[in-house]
């Protein structure tokens, strides 16, 4: 008995005393170790935080929701509009961008860092229980970027279609904005360069913009190009427009508003999107034909020219109805006017025909001198734009009834991006 008591003691002293030296060597490991990093701490938690306020609201549905909750329903005859969209539109209400449209009943709902998906699924909230009658959507270069994942471009068309549709239905009528340039022309927060243009190549903005302003036209909505604007020779977003490649800055916005605001006047003069009634949006694929003559209207550049450098401005102006068509904002020297355009000289039709297939014409005398026309419509690709017409024919150059002149000449149609 006596030596199974010494025993269980002797276990009872070693235990106690490997506690002490595990204890001890803790505590030296303890102050041998640097202090501990509260900021890196700090922002992993928030990060943590952050994760998990994606995973309870991935499309950030509450956040507009005590802000919505506090409107009051609009007053009769109130043009309410509203703005949806990414970080492009969540800080135009900053006041240092110069107020958001002062005195209108203008509403943003834009979330930074945001996708397609993600405002689709937030649309109804934020969009159709606000009861606007306008609004204007701006999203897409944060799908580019992959923001929330691999997207392809078809699946933010049908985004974007999914909430022209949801609008429509509902009868607030459409505004669809292209997708701004990005540049590597600005800085980031420390004041390193930075190039946009890695993770939004411009090259898939101009796809989306295209089809952006297709899927308008073909649908009945109002196509806002900030694009030519924005840009500048290169295509890239203006060095004075934003500091870092990407979002407006003042100048930036002070260029956008206006053009905004042109685009929901025209927008609040159409037929209510209710009256619709249950109207479906159209494929672009799916046109008619008249739809598709719609597509010949606008300004042809002659290729060759007509020759005389730096005697005026030389062009091929389609228009329906005869009336002017509107100037391009990256050419304002650029014919509108309906007929031939040769050195600043303008020859109105006497006589036209168009078709699906061609164009012909002949122009009124003037001084002397008219032409006429007859080509074939054909299709081409620019830049990433399919499907781009432009005509091929011979140009007959009269003089007093006298043949001058007849020419192989091709008519390029001056794409609007």
């Amino acid at each position: 008995m006596n030596t199974f008591r010494s025993v269980i003691v002797y276990l009872m002293l070693a235990l106690f005393a490997g506690a002490c030296s595990l204890r001890a060597q803790a505590q030296a490991e303890a102050s041998a170790a640097p202090p501990c990093d509260c900021a890196a701490v700090d922002r992993m938690k928030a990060k943590i935080e952050t994760m998990e306020k994606k995973l309870n609201d991935w499309p950030d549905s509450a956040h507009y929701r005590e802000e919505s909750a506090k409107l009051a329903a609009p007053r009769e005859g109130e043009q309410r509009v509203v703005f949806m969209g990414d970080s492009i539109t969540d800080m135009w209400v900053l006041p240092k961008f110069g107020g958001f449209f002062p005195g209108k009943p203008y509403i943003g709902r834009g979330i930074g860092g945001q996708t397609t998906p993600q405002m689709l699924l937030r649309f109804r909230e934020d969009v159709i229980l606000l009861r606007p009658k306008v609004v204007v959507i701006l999203a897409g270069t944060n799908d580019i970027a992959g923001n929330t994942g691999p997207i392809t471009i078809e699946e933010t068309e049908g985004n974007l279609a999914s909430m022209a549709e949801l609008a429509r239905v509902n009868g607030i009528r459409v505004v669809l904005s292209s997708v701004l340039p990005v540049s590597n022309y600005g800085f980031d927060g420390g004041g390193k360069p930075v190039d946009m243009r890695i993770k939004r190549p411009p090259e898939k903005v101009l796809e989306l913009n295209a089809w952006i302003r297709k899927y308008a036209a073909v649908n009945d909505h109002v196509y806002l190009n900030y694009f030519p604007a924005m840009a500048d020779e290169h295509g890239l977003l203006k060095k004075e427009l934003s500091e870092d490649g990407l979002h407006p800055n003042a100048a930036g916005y002070a260029v956008m508003a206006p053009l905004a605001e042109k685009a929901i006047q025209s927008a609040l003069r159409e037929i209510p999107a209710s009256s619709f009634g249950n109207q479906h949006s159209v494929s672009v694929a799916r046109q008619t034909e008249q739809e598709q003559l719609l597509e010949l209207y606008g300004l042809y550049y002659p290729e060759p020219d007509f020759g005389v450098q730096g005697s005026g401005e030389s062009g091929l102006v389609i228009s329906q109805d005869a009336k002017p068509i509107p100037p391009k904002v990256t050419d304002p020297d650029a014919p509108t006017l309906p007929g031939l355009h040769v050195n600043g000289r303008h020859f109105e039709f006497a006589w036209s025909r168009l078709t699906l297939q061609g164009f012909a014409f002949r122009t009124v005398i003037v001084d002397g001198y008219e032409y006429s026309f007859e080509g074939m419509f054909e299709r081409e690709q620019v830049d990433v734009i399919p499907d781009v017409p432009y005509l091929a024919g011979v140009l007959t150059k009269k003089r007093n009834t006298h043949v001058l002149q007849r020419t192989k000449m091709r008519f390029g149609h001056a794409v609007i991006l």
